[in-house]
């Protein structure tokens, strides 16, 4: 009778410890968005919140080559291909933004990362608006994720 109460309070455990763990991997990320703030990527994993304040895609860089993004849930303000690319390559697990480009849509759909956003564009314009962003325009032609990771994490000397 100890025997059977044992391996019966052993996988109630396993089986409440399944359902806790299930339960926090499903992240409000529109609850997570309203904490961004001026920052311009919030990164939320292994229930810990980080912030990156760099512009364009860099923050991305740096969390990716820091902390990583392995099943993370990540609020970015402005998300084209590349930035899209980046976070596959990183294996982020769901993704939020204000603005996505209709190419970083493609990118999600294809490696299936759940997504949301405010307002979809045709495309990330350049700073003066007046063409397509240089880190967009790398990756045009591009659809691999680890490619496209190896054209922005080159050092630059």
């Amino acid at each position: 009778m100890k025997k059977f109460l044992s391996i019966a309070l052993c996988f109630i455990m396993l089986f409440c410890g399944n359902m806790f763990a299930q339960k926090n991997e499903n992240v409000n990320i529109s609850e997570l968005a309203k904490q961004l703030g001026s920052h311009s990527l919030l990164v939320y994993k292994n229930g810990e919140i980080s912030f990156q304040d760099e512009h364009g895609i860099k923050p991305l860089l740096i969390q990716i080559e820091k902390k990583g993004l392995k099943k993370a849930a990540v609020v970015d303000k402005v998300i084209g291909k590349a930035a899209a690319l980046l976070m596959v390559y990183g294996k982020v697990k769901q993704v939020y933004t204000d603005i996505i480009a209709k190419d970083a849509i493609k990118v999600f759909e294809k490696y299936k990362v759940k997504y949301s956003y405010n307002k979809v564009v045709d495309y990330i314009l350049n700073i003066k608006k007046d063409g397509l962003c240089p880190m967009e325009q790398k990756v045009k032609n591009i659809d691999s994720p680890k490619k496209a990771y190896k054209i922005f994490s080159e050092k630059k000397s």
